[in-house]
This record gives C-alpha cells, structure tokens and sequence, in this order.
C-alpha cells in the first residue's frame, strides 16, 4: 500500500483520475534497476540497503514514482530480525551509572570502564549497543517480480490508495461466470465488507460503503475495502464509481474505475475458504453430531438481494442451516437482516452478531428473530455458540 505522499492523481470537475505508469523504457530501467539493487543485496541490513538506493531514485525523472516503486518492492521483501539488544543496554547503563559515581578523566576512559565491566571492547559496544533497531534488520528475500509486474502493482496500489478514504463505493459486475461470482463475493465476506448486495437483470450489483461511513475502526476498515480491489479487478467485465475525499480542505471527488484500466487482479481459487472460518467450520461440526460442512450458497432475499453466509451445515436427514456473521461495522445490514427474518425471510438462516455492535444496539438481543435465530460472539464466534443456534434454527 502507498501512503498519501505516494500518490499520484488528477482532480478536477469533481473527479478525480489515478495517474497510472506506462510501460516506457524509461520506467522500465528504473524498476530493472531498483530491482537488481534489492536482489543484489540479500544479506545486508535493510538501512544500508535503502541508503544505497537513494542514487538509483534520485537519477529518475520522477523521485515520488522512483520512491512508490521501491516502498512496493521492500513491503514485498522479507526481513531477519537481530538479537535483541534491550539486556545489553540495561548492564551498560547500570555501569555507566555507577562509573559516574567517580567520573573518568575523559569520555573515552569512561567507555572503556563500562566496557570493561561488561566484559566486551569499546568498538564492540559501539557496534551492539543499538543493533536491534528496525534498520539493523537483515534483508532475507526479495520478490521474484519481473519489471512489468512492478508496474502492474505500482498501479494497483494508486487506485487502493484512493479507496483508503471512500465514502461508499457502488460496483457493476456484468461477468455472467457463476463460480467467479461466488468467490468475488466470497472475498465481501472475508474483508467483513458493509455492502448490500442485489441482482439486476444479468448484472451483480454490489453497493459497499467505505471507511468514512464507519465511525468504529475507521482504518482497518478502509484497509480492507482497498484490499478487496485485486479481487474485482480480476473480472472480465466490470465498473465501479467511488466517492473519495482528497483530503487537505478539497471537496469529495468521484473516482471511476473499471476493467478497461488493466489493473492487475488476483481472485483465490473457487474452493478458497479463510483460515479462520474453515477452522470454526471444523469446531462447529465436533458439536454437532450427524452433521456436515459444504460450500454456502447465495441466499436469494425480497428486492433482488442476495445474501452471502460465511458457512453451512447440513444434516444428515438434509436440512441445511447457514450462518451469516455480523461485524461491528454491519449494523445497517443487521437492521435489513432481521427485519427479513421477522418477516419469514431465510427461514434457515443463524446470524452471529459482535457483541460490540450488540452493545450500541442493546434491543435487538430481545427481538424474537435474534432469540430463534441470533447468537453474540467477541472477534471470533465460540464453537459450542454457534452449534446451538445451528440445532435452533435446523429444529
């Protein structure tokens, strides 16, 4: 990701447009070069790694570009933390307090007397002493990209920058793939998206809002809907039209994005299932006897909406119950869901609410939908909780 001192883009009329690279042999030899250096350097510390580069940007003709392109690179590489060092300092400290206590005739006797008491050489203090810092680290890996692929992320990275600040976001799906469709709106589910999913003739219309419509976790959130990007840029056919703030006094802007940008999208394979919810899905099933876990499908609701739960399970006589989880940003969704519920909507539907939301919204623990159907969690939903609203719902 790239902060806002690394983004490029032009805003005028009320919209605004990502300023994206281009291929150019110029550009080229620049991300060749950054990334010759990067690989070149495996096995240094990572401040004389980046010290060693300044060179190599400051001879672009753009350093905000050069400086995007390796944070990109570096974010990708991986690091070897040094010892810690905090012991080390503790006993020098200790010394040097205690040599105070009968000062030596000059700073380097005073040195070589706190060295001395613990048991290393002036120039071996100097050198450990502070060798712990984030500089220190030791660069292990450097990713594998080829020039054009930099510049594919580099790309990327503009748009999700903008996305940080989105005000709501309103996508246009027209790819009529069924499995891709189901793993796009997978990814919804994973990055915990606020969004109101619906089906308009052959489109999938998902309206998501952005981080400045959530007043809990504001950051997280924007950082989760810039991550969902990869993923719907990985359609064939799509569009997508962002309300974003600039920030620095200037009014909100449109941003407008689309499959005709080339952004680079990865979307994981049709069988993807989060970690931590196929380890819930896992649990769940150790309490619920003669029962098994498939893949959920999309649960079709009045008004074209289509709802999206987190698991299924079904039992051995062929009820199926779903479980759709609740976040503590989803309470305009929750309001939608239970009042589907009440109205017989989804009649094998459980919902899990975070009892952060259950907080601000105190009532609906005593609604009679929740009561049948709801169970509270605290981050992660409790196995046992969850099978108990699974046999409530199922009989």
């Amino acid at each position: 990701m790239l902060g806002k001192d690394l983004l490029r883009h032009r805003a005028a009329a009320g919209s605004v447009v990502p300023t994206l690279l281009k291929p150019t042999p110029a550009v080229l030899r620049l991300v060749e070069d950054l990334l010759a250096h990067w690989r070149g350097a495996v096995g240094q510390q990572i401040g004389v790694v980046e010290e060693n580069a300044i060179p190599i940007l400051h001879a672009s003709r753009s350093l905000v570009v050069a400086k995007g392109l390796q944070k990109l690179i570096s974010d990708a590489c991986t690091l070897t933390d040094p010892p810690d060092r905090s012991g080390l300092r503790e006993r020098v400290f200790d010394a040097a307090a205690a040599a105070l206590k009968q000062p030596a005739i000059d700073p380097a006797a005073h040195v070589r007397a706190v060295a001395e008491v613990c048991a290393t050489t002036p120039e071996a203090l100097a050198d450990e002493l502070y060798s712990d810092l984030p500089e220190a680290a030791v660069l292990t890996t450097v990713p594998t990209w080829t020039a054009e692929e930099v510049i594919d992320q580099y790309n990327l990275a503009q748009c999700q920058g903008l996305l940080l600040t989105a005000r709501s976001l309103c996508v246009t799906v027209d790819d009529a793939d069924v499995g891709l469709r189901r793993r796009l709106l997978a990814q919804v589910r994973f990055r915990r998206l606020l969004a109101e999913i619906r089906q308009d003739g052959q489109a999938l219309i998902l309206d998501l809002s952005g981080p400045d419509a959530v007043l809990d976790q504001a950051s997280r959130y924007g950082l989760n809907l810039a991550q969902f990007l990869p993923s719907l840029a990985a359609c064939r056919s799509w569009h997508a039209v962002a309300e974003v703030s600039l920030g620095r006094g200037l009014e909100r802007a449109e941003l407008i994005l689309n499959d005709e940008l080339g952004l680079a999208g990865h979307l994981p394979g049709l069988g993807f299932v989060p970690p931590e919810l196929r380890e819930l899905g896992k649990a769940v099933l150790a309490k619920l006897e003669g029962w098994t876990s498939v893949a959920p499908a999309l649960l079709p609701l009045p008004g074209g909406e289509l709802a999206v739960p987190d698991l299924r399970f079904v039992r051995a006589d062929g009820v199926g119950v779903d479980v759709e989880l609740f976040h503590r940003w989803h309470e305009p969704a929750l309001d939608r869901r239970l009042a589907q519920l009440a109205a017989g909507h989804a009649p094998r539907l459980a919902i899990g609410v975070d009892r952060a939301l259950l907080k601000r919204r105190s009532a609906v623990a005593d609604l009679p939908a929740f009561v049948r159907a709801g169970f509270a969690f605290t981050e992660s939903p409790a196995p046992r909780t969850v099978a108990e609203a699974v046999g409530r719902v199922a009989g």
